[in-house]
């Protein structure tokens, strides 16, 4: 949380327009359990173009039972190559068992080059037992250094009875970086 000086520099910033000053200020708000106002300030942001606080917007309205909103606002951020708004749009997916929309976006995360939303779209295959796909995100992060994905794999390949290759994954997870 920022100091109550460095809140008002937040504020006065975002008053003036400044979208990733509106972005922040939402953040603190949201932390300091103020919905109301995140909402208001990540609303602002989205409309003034940060793409990440579209990501946010998507989230606090996840946060408030509103998948529909979120889906939305998602999917324009994910138009606009948020890789965050499109892991939102394929779990949401594969909550509901839509196979179109897993197909839409997880190609996407694949292709890109942040191991991150790449991880964690492996991680919630291997949360909805889809193991093949999770291998599959897995490795693409790997390519990308990442040491959890590694772990994470290894984990897998243990529950195969792949020890010995699990073993030498781990190796090198504990010398890779750690992305999440």
């Amino acid at each position: 949380m920022p100091p109550d000086e460095e809140l008002a520099e937040l504020t006065a910033e975002a008053e003036l327009g400044d979208d990733v000053a509106m972005g922040n200020l939402a953040t603190a708000l949201y932390l300091k359990g103020d919905r109301a106002g995140a909402l208001r300030w990540w609303g602002r942001a989205w409309a003034a173009g940060n793409v990440v606080a579209g990501f946010n917007l998507g989230m606090l309205h996840v946060v408030a039972g509103d998948a529909n909103r979120a889906q939305v606002v998602w999917e324009k951020a994910a138009a606009l190559g948020d890789p965050d708004a499109m892991l939102g749009l394929v779990k949401q997916a594969l909550d509901r068992g839509d196979a179109a929309g897993v197909e839409r976006w997880a190609p996407v995360i694949l292709a890109q080059d942040e191991a991150f939303p790449i991880t964690a779209l492996g991680v919630a295959f291997r949360e909805r037992g889809d193991l093949e796909r999770a291998v599959q995100a897995f490795l693409r992060a790997e390519e990308l250094g990442d040491g959890y994905a590694m772990e994470y794999r290894a984990r897998i390949l243990v529950a195969w009875g792949q020890h010995e290759e699990a073993d030498v994954l781990r190796a090198r997870a504990a010398r890779a970086e750690r992305m999440l």
